[in-house]
């Protein structure tokens, strides 16, 4: 597995370069897909160098991406590992020239996630972690293992696009806040203890949790579903995740901090 490590990291840059190329662009090709979700020219050319370089790195291994057809649960619930791709989290953030989008390889074992990459093009820094081999956030060439924060104020990771209400009214406790765009970069600041909890309401795919959930776990966080149940991986004919809870330091007591009567279902 780690052996994917190195492999993976340099897809990552290479699809944030193909991503950033057309950041410059006076048409980067934006429209909407059937799920009325946006897409852009800089999704589709970073999921062709993504799909390319897995396929050679490990052509035994199925790949499924946000951006190409979804088999049949029928098809693929026999994978016991499998490539899980978001090209480009954050595609609104893209169009809104923000910064804040990332590229997300995830590998899946046993309907896991075991391995994942988070590249932030705009800032060329990437997050990467394997299962019992710690987290880590590479940048100017240097890695630093990094873990959650230990207990203090509790502090936020919000959308820079939605209104704090859509949040606050699940929470028990004073908060600090800080905004940040992608969901997945979200959860890398929670992993490397620059905020402590985010809470995801709405719809997203089991491509944005993969890599970030091995990322947040190896740091000493998790993710649950928004009743404190495991994500689930693989396993339902549908992708979409239930809303979802990035939790930081263990020792917190999130049920309480979290209203049960009140929280997002």
């Amino acid at each position: 597995m780690n052996n994917f490590l190195e492999p993976c990291i340099r897809l990552a840059e290479q699809a944030g370069e193909a991503i950033m190329a057309i950041y410059q662009q006076d048409d980067i090709g934006a429209e909407e897909k059937s799920d009325n979700t946006p897409v852009t020219k800089a999704d589709l050319a970073s999921n062709e160098v993504l799909m390319a370089g897995l396929r050679k790195l490990a052509p035994d291994i199925p790949i499924m991406s946000e951006e190409t057809p979804i088999p049949a649960l029928e098809d693929r619930k026999h994978w016991q590992r499998y490539w899980l791709l978001d090209p480009m989290d954050g595609t609104g953030e893209f169009i809104l020239e923000s910064g804040d989008f990332a590229v997300n390889i995830a590998l899946i074992e046993n309907n896991h996630p075991v391995l994942g990459v988070i590249h932030w093009p705009a800032k060329q820094v990437t997050y990467f972690a394997s299962y019992q081999n710690g987290a880590f956030k590479r940048e100017n060439g240097q890695d630093k293992q990094i873990s959650v924060a230990t207990p203090d104020n509790l502090t936020l990771a919000v959308s820079r696009r939605q209104k704090i209400e859509a949040v606050s009214q699940y929470l028990n406790t004073q908060f600090a806040t800080v905004a940040l765009g992608s969901c997945s970069l979200k959860a890398c600041i929670i992993a490397e203890g620059k905020a402590d909890c985010f809470l995801r309401i709405g719809p997203t795919g089991e491509w944005d949790t993969g890599a970030s959930q091995v990322i947040v776990e190896e740091a000493g966080g998790c993710i649950t579903d928004a009743e404190f149940n495991p994500l689930t991986y693989n396993q339902r004919e549908s992708t979409e995740n239930p809303d979802f809870i990035v939790m930081g330091h263990p020792d917190w007591e999130w049920q309480k901090m979290i209203s049960p009567h009140q929280r997002a279902i």
